[in-house]
Parts: structure tokens; sequence; C-alpha cells
């Protein structure tokens, strides 16, 4: 993992995201989500490996699952590094340049079932 992918991670880490790693064994998890609760929409960062990630900002709602959104209001998909620095400098909802239309998911957006096998949780707490 490059420096700067892991400096990435660890600024989602402290802006409030819940950081989920699937499929993890001895050798580690076979991939990371973050999601962030702004309120009435969620923020979402799937890691799938160093060189390839996705993030969208998706509605909140009960039985909603935030991994598997048929809505966004936002998406994008490249390398990982690009994919985090897009999604951290996304605007707050509310704000004039914050994303506000909804549209259909992209095929293939969210986490995979088969990562969804064993998770695991983890949450910074702020100092």
């Amino acid at each position: 993992m490059t420096d700067e992918l892991a400096a990435l991670i660890e600024l989602i880490g402290k802006s409030g995201f819940m950081v989920h790693a699937f499929r993890g064994d001895r050798h580690g998890p076979e991939g990371l989500a973050a999601v962030r609760d702004l309120g009435g929409c969620v923020d979402v960062m799937i890691l799938f490996d160093e060189d390839r990630a996705c993030a969208y900002r998706a509605p909140r709602a009960p039985g909603v699952d935030p991994f598997a959104p048929s809505q966004v209001y936002w998406s994008y998909a490249s390398s990982s590094v690009w994919t985090l620095r897009a999604l951290l400098t996304l605007a707050a909802p509310g704000h004039p340049e914050a994303p506000t239309e909804l549209t259909a998911a992209p095929t293939g957006l969210g986490v995979p079932t088969e990562w969804r096998e064993r998770v695991r949780v983890r949450k910074r707490t702020r100092c």
C-alpha cells in the first residue's frame, strides 16, 4: 500500500466513517468499506484493492442497505487514491455545491454479497 493511500484511509477514519473489513482472515481483509451517516444520506467508500475503489452518496432510510444502493446522489469509481480524494472533497449535504439529484445506481455499485460472510467493524473515536 502506498503512503498516500494509507494516509487517505487514516483520514477517512478520522472523518467519522465507520470502517468495515470484509472476509478477513489471518492474511487480512479481502476488502474495506467505510460508511459515514450524514442524517438523510450516507457517504460510502468501498476499497476493492490498492488499485480500485468506488464511492457514493446514497439516501438513508430504515431498512435500506447502504452497501447495495438502488439510487445515489453521486458516485465515483477509479483508482483507490483518486476515489478517496473525490469522496473527501465532496461538498456536505446542504452546501450549494452538494449533489442533490437522485439517479439510478450504476450496475455493480456496492459491496459484493460474497464478501459479507465475515465482517469486522471499527469506528475511530476523536481525541
